[in-house]
């Protein structure tokens, strides 16, 4: 017999849309992936597109709750920006309702306003957080980094660095990258890449030595790619107050990325580095959420 469906819980990301089917507790029962995500949609297509991929689960009626870029300011319907420090109960009391016949709410963002001023925002990190459920800093590496500051359960802080998108810039549309191909092929050059990144604080500069390693024939052609990621993340990890790199340090993404991560948190002298699954991190923050909005 197939599990009865509790709610069904969705990640709509800029490029990518994730339904999942859950059970009581958040237990992913299914899911499904669709390549339409928010970027290529007009607000008046989100309701039919969710409606096709996930319409044999619709039909029983169970509720939906979305994260994500669905509730950017051209999304769906604009899902106004949680201010930090912000939990569950906070972020549960901002749904937003789009649909006023089903049962389907939009999880707002969160935005860290130090003093009165918007200094950085995010949207779906602050569900994997409260499925991550542990105090300290959670990172959630890709297109655009988050280091995520967590007391007693509630976001108190963070901080946005753009080092995925970057990474693609350079690589697509500078001298630079000529010729470069993907990485993962190389990981002595991404651990080369990641001390070049930890030593040397001005960025731009540092960004040369990809041409200057090459021309001087300490840097092949196929490990480009690894040498400029890895200098990247270490530029980004160069970034934080020493005593932040003290742990606990939990990451949540991409598990190939994660790992690189955790080898470059190292390199700079972690500890205390631990991972959560990106998938079921998510899973657990959506019930939370609607746990809390109940």
């Amino acid at each position: 017999m197939t599990a009865k469906t509790a709610l069904i819980g969705v990640d709509w990301g800029s490029t990518n849309l994730r339904v999942m089917r859950l059970g009581p507790g958040g237990v992913v029962l299914d899911r499904r992936l669709d390549p339409r995500g928010a970027v290529g949609l007009e607000p008046g297509d989100f309701s039919a597109v969710l409606a096709e991929v996930a319409a044999d689960w619709l039909i029983d009626g169970a509720p939906v709750l979305i994260c994500g870029m669905a509730g950017a300011r051209h999304g769906w319907v604009e899902a106004p920006y949680c201010l930090c420090p912000a939990g569950v109960t906070e972020v549960a009391a901002a749904l937003v309702r789009p649909d006023p016949i089903r049962d389907l709410a939009i999880v707002p963002g969160v935005s860290f306003s130090p003093g009165g001023v918007l200094t950085d925002v995010m949207r779906g990190e602050e569900t994997q957080v409260f499925g991550v459920a542990a105090d300290g800093l959670i990172i959630a590496p890709g297109t655009h980094s988050k280091w995520i500051t967590v007391e007693t359960g509630r976001i108190v802080a963070l901080r946005t660095f753009m080092t995925g998108e970057l990474f693609a810039a350079v690589r697509d549309a500078t001298l630079l990258g000529a010729g470069m191909g993907a990485p993962g092929t190389d990981p002595e050059a991404f651990r080369r890449g990641v001390g070049r990144g930890l030593d040397d604080r001005n960025l731009s500069a540092a960004l040369f030595s990809v041409r200057v390693e090459s021309l001087a024939g300490r840097l092949e052609p196929a490990g480009a790619a690894d040498y400029l990621s890895g200098l990247l993340v270490g530029a980004e990890i160069a970034g934080q107050e020493p005593d932040r790199l003290g742990g606990p340090l939990t990451l949540v993404g991409d598990p190939a990325l994660v790992a690189r991560y955790v080898e470059a948190l190292e390199m700079a002298g972690a500890r205390d580095v631990r991972t959560a699954d990106a998938g079921r991190a998510t899973a657990g923050g959506l019930w939370r959420i609607w746990e809390a909005a109940r």
